[in-house]
């Protein structure tokens, strides 16, 4: 697109293979710094556009202007106040202020502000050419992309996700030049490494996407994302449905650059394999995708997908087939090793598995975890038979030892569920070797059934009692042993499976199950006041994603944090219920600032040494406002523990509302804070009354 005063740029970053994982958070990064960077130099234009390929990052900005806007900016310098002195004349402040700048103080401004009036430099900036503009701009941009893992291959030590090999910048037809990891911009990039290597000139940036596609790289993620659907429908339409697996395209499509599905097949026999081992070595290791038949059972055909142009099918069919062979011949023999032997005997082999050199072996952890499972059962009431729990919990870890699990880590829980089933064990002993590792992402699903939930408990709570003991916390975003996960699974299954359990003493009794040596350790201290904090750090993480306020979620936990108790903690839920229903259709600005206000005397009180008492007294009520409002206070108190108890929390908030008249008469009829020290007190007291009938139930104080 070329007009008079606008035209398109073009950047493509050319690197060798970048983990797929890499690339979207990339184009992100690419999207957000260009515009801002955009936005502060004053280039407008009309779209922009990422695309990316596994080995090549690009820009695309459509009717970008040929000049940057002229610019205006107010660079604000001492206050009024500040920069004159009581005779009218400037302060070094401002003289300084204007030295810097280049100019007289004369020629500064003053610009009014919500702090008040300020002297301001006001500097201007002509328009710039954008060629100039977009050098900088390219090479800042990928110099600022950062990445999980970086690499260093040149003398200049600069460091990105793989090799940069080649950059094409243009700016309508003209190359922008600039110079980054000895690669020098310019107008040629290349095509598909697996097919041509030779040099692509690009004449124009809006002919670049028609450029590579003729030369077999479709650059825009979106075709190529649904090319590999609609080839794999193709070649599998008369043997049978793909297995659709969305993750699995997501990645393949960041693998490749022209996708060509092949459809191969294996022997019938390794049909025999669970399907959870089947899919990890066709999609886990193969990135291949398997086709049900016409009765929806797996079939032994499957469909890869190659890099590259529809050539020597039968050659790339014959090495996909070759790979997966012996991929389904090893798993095969590891399976049928692993069930010749048993679970049984693997956990003794736990012995040798140190999982911290503080904490111990994985087997003393399974120790551990059947003492605190035992005592959960009890003390939550979960009438899970002992035995069944004790033979979960022993077979829990004991499939990390197996042949698999060692080749295919991602199946541990799962093909110990599955030899558990095939050995003959319940089938909660053998779900509870998977489900106790349940939730494996934030919002994943919980434990099915008690034995799994009182598993995967005990697991969970064993390992945040360990390493905090130890010290080891989660700190920034470094949480190396998955801590906020253990505590986000945690305190959901509380939550949502037993929302009316104590666990105070519970957790207070696991610390007694820890080793010798780290009961005895110095950091261990105060261990379970930081858990505790911890946890429901987790508990408001989760109710804000689910979209409440902040203040609101405080508000319902700030009274548990605050005394380290973890009690009913299915309650939160229905109190952030409660309070955004009544402040959608009532309003609740004025209750929280009588709760303020009430607040704020009493913290006056205290300041000035006034003695608060639990006893009010009636005798030293002077108006007959001060006993109207107690006795309906102390009503008030009696419903809403009644309320409490009952669950009713917008009953609750109801009752605040209700007595709200009464307590502003009060404030305009009463003076609080009086001469006479005996009725001051009393007076006080009164209010805290009103005041600590709602504390247990929420912190008002959150929401002001």
């Amino acid at each position: 697109m070329i007009k008079e005063n606008k035209k398109d740029a073009l950047l493509e970053i050319g690197t060798e293979e970048i983990p797929f994982s890499y690339i979207e958070p990339a184009l992100r990064q690419i999207e957000k710094f260009v515009l801002e960077a955009f936005n502060t130099i004053g280039l407008k234009y009309e779209t922009l556009k990422t695309y990316a390929t596994s080995r090549r990052l690009v820009l695309i900005v459509l009717g970008l202007m040929v000049e940057s806007d002229d610019k205006v900016e107010y660079i604000l310098g001492p206050s009024l106040k500040a920069g004159m002195d009581e005779h009218g004349k400037y302060t070094q402040a401002v003289r300084g202020f204007a030295s810097k700048n280049g100019v007289i103080p004369e020629h500064l401004v003053l610009k009014s502000t919500n702090k008040g009036d300020y002297f301001c430099f006001l500097k201007k900036t002509k328009n710039e050419k954008t060629e100039k503009l977009l050098c900088k701009v390219f090479s800042e941009l990928i110099k600022g992309i950062s990445f999980p893992k970086t690499m260093l291959w040149e003398e200049s030590r600069f460091k990105f996700a793989r090799p940069i090999r080649n950059i094409v910048a243009l700016y309508g037809n003209k190359v922008i030049k600039f110079r980054i990891a000895d690669v020098i911009s310019s107008n040629w990039t290349v095509g598909l490494h697996t097919y041509s290597n030779s040099k692509i000139k690009i004449d124009l940036p809006e002919n670049y996407l028609l450029i590579m596609k003729n030369k077999s790289v479709i650059v825009e993620q979106k075709e190529r994302r649904e090319i590999i659907k609609k080839s794999m429908e193709f070649v599998a339409k008369n043997v049978g449905n793909i297995v659709v697996d969305e993750s699995l395209i997501d990645e393949v499509n960041y693998l490749v650059e022209y996708p060509t599905a092949i459809l191969c097949s294996f022997d019938k026999r390794y049909l025999n394999l669970p399907l959870e081992l089947l899919s990890v070595c066709m999609k886990k290791k193969q990135k291949c995708f398997l086709v049900s038949d016409e009765n929806s059972s797996l079939s032994n055909y499957f469909v890869g997908i190659r890099n590259g142009v529809s050539k020597y099918q039968e050659i790339v069919k014959e090495g996909y087939e070759k790979v997966l062979t012996a991929r389904l011949a090893d798993a095969e023999f590891f399976y049928n090793n692993d069930l010749k032997k048993g679970l049984k005997c693997n956990i003794e082999k736990l012995k040798g598995v140190v999982l911290h050199n503080e904490i111990g072996t994985v087997y003393e952890k399974v120790e551990r975890i059947k003492h605190i499972a035992s005592l959960l059962n009890k003390e939550l009431n979960m009438q899970v038979n002992e035995d069944t729990l004790e033979k979960a919990v022993m077979f829990s870890k004991a499939d990390l030892v197996s042949e698999i699990v060692f080749e295919y880590p991602e199946l541990q829980g799962i093909i110990g569920r599955i030899y558990a089933s095939k050995l003959g064990e319940s089938a909660d002993v053998a779900l509870s070797i998977e489900q106790h590792y349940w939730p494996l992402v934030a919002s994943g699903r919980l434990p099915s059934n008690n034995v799994s939930l009182l598993v995967s408990l005990s697991d969970k709570i064993d390992t945040l009692v360990t390493y905090f003991s130890i010290g080891l916390e989660p700190s920034g975003s470094a949480d190396p042993y998955g801590l906020r996960r253990a505590g986000i699974g945690f305190v959901r299954m509380i939550m949502e499976k037993l929302p009316n359990c104590d666990l105070e003493y519970v957790i207070r009794k696991i610390f007694e199950f820890l080793p010798k040596n780290v009961i005895n350790d110095l950091k261990s201290e105060n261990a379970y006041k930081r858990l505790v904090n911890f946890l429901y750090q987790r508990i408001e993480n989760i109710f804000e994603i689910e979209g409440y306020k902040s203040c609101e979620v405080k508000a319902v936990t700030n009274i548990l944090k605050l005394n380290c108790r973890l009690k009913n903690l299915g309650t939160l839920r229905l109190k952030l219920n409660a309070l955004q229903n009544i402040e959608l259709r009532y309003g609740f600005s004025s209750i929280i600032m009588l709760f303020k206000r009430i607040a704020n005397i009493v913290d006056q009180a205290k300041k000035q040494n006034v003695n608060i008492s639990k006893i009010i007294r009636e005798d030293l009520f002077v108006l007959d406002v001060e006993k109207t409002v107690f006795d309906v206070v102390k009503r008030l108190k009696m419903e809403v523990e009644c309320h409490i108890l009952k669950e009713e929390y917008s009953d609750v908030f109801y009752k605040v509302l209700k007595i709200k008249p009464l307590i502003d008469n009060f404030f305009e009829k009463v003076m609080i804070m009086t001469e006479d020290e005996t009725i001051k007190s009393n007076r006080v007291s009164l209010i805290n009354y009103i005041k600590d009938i709602f504390t247990e139930f929420i912190d008002f104080a959150s929401l002001y």
